[in-house]
């Protein structure tokens, strides 16, 4: 019992440092003007999703099929103590279903530029590129990430399962028409997604901002 209890109370406390941060960085965020102070409208370019969706919703595994995330609370759980907690970067994640053709190479290479004008912060950010696909990534396409994007991971997903897991988030996406671009936060919120209308400045444009008012990740 009295494990179960400092269990809560380890919980709590992570939660209470991690999540009033975020949320007073998201608050700013959606209300901040672009003069850089606060009023009624929302400054964003991609679409928020709230409640948001959990990075286990993604459903990212590694090659071998070992999910490589788990939900903030099980991680929580795993802890001995306050110490031991290991502040996660912000992710943006690519997901793209199938043969990532010419379209599909330029958002990966922009996205990547992206990362490198981040500067300092550049640290605070990981980029992956999420294949949501039945079929196994080319071989070629596999070698090509790896050598041109060493710093991007690769992490594998069923588009099914990616869209009925965010559908219940009221999220719909075609991964069949299109590609999305994530942004998840330091405690696996799924908050944020861009589509094909959203540009790489439009990107960069809230990523800034998120940073700029999140001191997490």
């Amino acid at each position: 019992m009295k494990d179960l209890t400092r269990s809560k109370l380890k919980l709590a406390f992570l939660l209470l440092i991690t999540f009033v941060p975020i949320t007073m960085a998201t608050f700013a965020f959606r209300t901040a003007t672009e003069s850089g102070g606060f009023g009624s409208g929302t400054v964003n370019k991609g679409n928020f999703i709230l409640p948001p969706a959990d990075i286990t919703d993604l459903g990212m595994s590694d090659a071998t099929g070992a999910p490589m995330f788990t939900s903030f609370e099980d991680l929580v759980a795993t802890l001995e103590s306050e110490e031991d907690y290991v502040a996660q970067p912000w992710l943006m994640i690519f997901v793209n279903a199938g043969t990532c053709d010419a379209a599909c190479e330029e958002r990966v290479f922009y996205l990547r530029q992206l990362h490198i004008t981040l500067g300092k912060n550049i640290e605070r950010v990981r980029r992956y590129y999420l294949h949501a696909d039945a079929a196994p990534i080319a071989a070629q396409t596999a070698s090509h990430f790896r050598e041109q994007y060493p710093s991007m991971g690769i992490a594998y997903s069923s588009a099914q399962q990616l869209q009925q897991s965010l559908a219940a988030k009221g999220v719909d996406l075609d991964l069949t028409a299109e590609d999305y671009v994530f942004f998840v936060d330091p405690v696996g919120n799924v908050m944020m997604y861009y589509d094909g209308s959203h540009t790489i400045e439009d990107i960069k444009t809230d990523l800034d901002r998120l940073l700029r008012h999140s001191s997490l990740g």
